[in-house]
This record gives structure tokens, C-alpha cells and sequence, in this order.
């Protein structure tokens, strides 16, 4: 594709051009600023929708999750929640690793390396009506090659933009897992000291009244 197609291609019609081609994409987007920050949360709201989709719509027979004891609010939080974490330890750790990426910019490469596996998940719930119990390993097997896709689109991107070697993203990568597993433990934390919190506000109020 000539360099001027760049120039002219809509920010909507971009993630799929990086789709196929993650280096010229992904590199065209550091040096242009061709990302769309409106075209990457219209991604990640369509992986939520997507998430909760694939629970709520397979096929009964393919559907590993009970619908009934599935809280679907709990998994959009859930799903935003991991995103935003990931995103933000990210952009820490890799900022202190001499990384060149904003945090606009983790944030438009993580959406954009969703885009197969927002694409392949929803097709394999509408192929789940369709499919027989013991041809559901196609589908499992599609959402695998879609996954590592993915994570094809994730290495090359935040090699771009952090203008790191790839042992230098995989390093980022082993640390942005490090960071959002001790926001966990801090959300924990602060979860259980509101609680306590709380109930000794409650307690006190109770015997105040009586």
C-alpha cells in the first residue's frame, strides 16, 4: 500500500488495515499519529459487548457459563476494569524503562490488537447455533488462533510505540502483569478497610441511638 492511502484511509477503517499488517500499521501510527482514540473505545465496548454476548448467546450445548448464576454487570466491570488496569501499569513500568508511548497510545494499540478476537468471538456464538456438540473444538481452536493473533498485534504494537527490542517488551509485559497484580491486592486492601470501616461507623451509630 502507497504511503498516501495513509493519509486519505478513514480513522475507522484503519484498525483493519493494521488487522493484516501490524508493522507498516502500527509504525505509520507512531510517526503520523494515525490512531483514533474514538475508533479504539468503540473496540473495547464491542470486546465488552462481545464478552457478554458470548455469555449470554452460545449455543447451550458449546456454553461453558450458567446464564443464570452469570452476573453480566460483574463481567463489564470486570472487563473494563482489567483493560484500564493493564493499561495504566503499562504505562508506568514503561515509562520508567525509557518507553516513548503515551498512555493514549497503550491504549489505542491494546484496542486495536482486540479487533481479531472481537471479530472471531462473535462469529463463533453465531456458529455455535449451527454446530453439533463434537464440532465445537472448531470453534475453540478459532478462538485460540484469534487469541495469539492478538497477542501477535500486542508485541509488534507496543514495540512500536515504545520503540523497544522485543526482549524489552516482553520484559514490559512480565511487569504490566506484576503491576496489575498488586492494584489487585491495593484495591483488596482498601475494599477491606472500607468494610471495617463501615461496620464499626454502624456500630458506633447503633449505640449512640440506644
Amino acid at each position: 500500500m502507497k504511503r498516501s492511502g495513509f493519509q486519505t484511509m478513514s480513522p475507522y477503517r484503519y484498525p483493519l488495515y493494521i488487522l493484516f499488517h501490524p508493522k507498516d500499521g502500527f509504525q505509520e501510527m507512531k510517526a503520523n499519529k494515525k490512531g483514533s482514540l474514538t475508533a479504539a473505545g468503540i473496540i473495547v465496548l464491542l470486546w465488552l459487548f462481545v464478552e457478554v454476548f458470548y455469555r449470554a448467546f452460545t449455543d447451550y450445548d458449546l456454553n461453558p457459563f450458567e446464564i443464570e448464576s452469570t452476573s453480566l454487570f460483574r463481567v463489564s466491570v470486570i472487563t473494563i476494569m482489567m483493560y484500564v488496569m493493564a493499561c495504566v501499569a503499562n504505562w508506568c513500568f514503561c515509562t520508567l524503562l525509557d518507553g516513548k508511548g503515551r498512555m493514549t497510545d497503550i491504549f489505542i494499540v491494546g484496542a486495536y490488537s482486540l479487533l481479531p478476537y472481537v471479530i472471531v468471538r462473535f462469529v463463533t456464538v453465531l456458529l455455535s447455533w449451527l454446530l453439533i456438540q463434537d464440532e465445537g473444538i472448531l470453534i475453540s481452536y478459532s478462538v485460540v488462533l484469534a487469541q495469539v493473533w492478538c497477542c501477535i498485534m500486542i508485541l509488534i504494537g507496543l514495540q512500536e510505540i515504545h520503540e523497544y527490542s522485543m526482549k524489552k517488551v516482553l520484559l514490559s509485559l512480565f511487569l504490566t502483569v506484576v503491576g496489575i497484580v498488586i492494584m489487585l491486592f491495593l484495591a483488596l486492601v482498601l475494599i477491606m478497610l472500607f468494610q471495617q470501616l463501615y461496620y464499626f461507623v454502624a456500630t458506633v451509630s447503633f449505640e449512640l441511638r440506644y
